[in-house]
Order: structure tokens, then C-alpha cells, then sequence
């Protein structure tokens, strides 16, 4: 296998790898929001589990950029793969890509300075992060050589019912579930 096949295979992998991540960090800010919680599971987990997520996912990002720059075969460039409709492949699709990567560390960044910059500046840059999901996928539709395979279908689409369901959940008004009800459902 050639150095290039190997870079081919890492920026499909760290990409779907990230979106996949970026989908749990999702869904799990999602529940945090509608207070879904559980004796058998303190809400400080998944406040840890939520953070580690995101930051995992970032990192597969970083590997999907830098696997980008260094495939020999497509020759992105710096410029291509962190400038924004800078590239001559695929631009839109580029472009939705490079500023998801940008606004989620922007959140990111938001989430560990939100006791400087108070809750309600946090919670509203922290919507940024439908911007992101947007945008990953539109990126993932466009960009992606693995979105037109049976997987690749298969990870979007579950990637977006999930997301879809608990946002639909959060906005038109899901309550809590209480401890209680969680417990006896499990």
C-alpha cells in the first residue's frame, strides 16, 4: 500500500470517525439539555463524557485536516485544507467543512472560558453547534467519497434521525424524565 492510499484512508476514516463523535457529543448535550438523568448515572458523567467527546472529536478533525494536507495525490496545500472556498475540489463542500472545524472550536474554546464569559454568552455561542452539525454534513454529502455506500448512508442518516429526534424533542418542549421512571425502565 502506497503512502498515498494510506492518507486516502485516514481522511475518510478520521472523517467519519468525527462525525460519528460529533453525533454522541451532540446527542449527549442534547439529553443534558432536556435534564434527562438517572440515579444509576450522576449528571456529572455525562457533563465529563460530553466534554471528552467533543475534545476527541476535534482531535479527529485535526487528523482529518492534517491527512488532507498530506495526501499526496490531491495536493490540498495549506490554503485547501484551513482557507475557506480556497480549494478547487469540491469548494462548497470544502468550505462547510473547514468553518464547522472553525466554529466548533470556537464552542469548544467557549466551554472551557464559560465561567469568564458568563452562562448566557456561553449558551449562546453554544448554539453555534447546529451551525457545525449543518454544515459536517453538508460537507460529509458533498466532500465525501464514502456518502453514496451502503454505510455511509447508513451512519448519515442515523447521524441525522438522532440528532433530528432530540432536537425536535428539545424545541417543542420534551421534559425531564424523572429518576424514578428512568430506573424502572431499565
Amino acid at each position: 500500500m502506497s503512502a498515498s492510499h494510506v492518507a486516502w484512508y485516514t481522511v475518510r476514516a478520521s472523517g467519519y470517525t468525527a462525525l460519528v463523535l460529533l453525533t454522541l457529543s451532540m446527542a449527549l448535550g442534547l439529553l443534558l439539555s432536556l435534564n434527562v438523568r438517572s440515579a444509576r448515572w450522576p449528571r456529572f458523567l455525562t457533563n465529563d463524557l460530553h466534554a471528552f467527546t467533543t475534545l476527541v472529536a476535534l482531535v479527529f478533525i485535526a487528523v482529518h485536516m492534517v491527512s488532507t494536507v498530506l495526501d499526496p495525490f490531491m495536493h490540498f496545500g495549506l490554503a485547501g485544507a484551513l482557507v475557506p472556498f480556497a480549494s478547487g475540489y469540491r469548494t462548497l463542500g470544502m468550505a462547510a467543512g473547514i468553518v464547522a472545524a472553525y466554529l466548533m472550536l470556537a464552542v469548544w474554546i467557549s466551554s472551557r472560558l464559560q465561567r469568564k464569559i458568563g452562562w448566557r454568552t456561553w449558551r449562546a455561542l453554544h448554539y453555534a453547534v447546529f451551525a457545525v452539525y449543518v454544515l459536517a454534513i453538508a460537507h460529509t454529502l458533498i466532500t465525501g467519497e464514502d456518502a453514496s455506500t451502503v454505510w455511509g448512508r447508513w451512519i448519515m442518516a442515523g447521524s441525522v434521525a438522532l440528532v433530528a429526534a432530540l432536537t425536535a424533542l428539545r424545541a417543542f418542549g420534551g421534559r425531564a424524565v424523572p429518576a424514578r421512571a428512568a430506573e424502572r425502565s431499565t
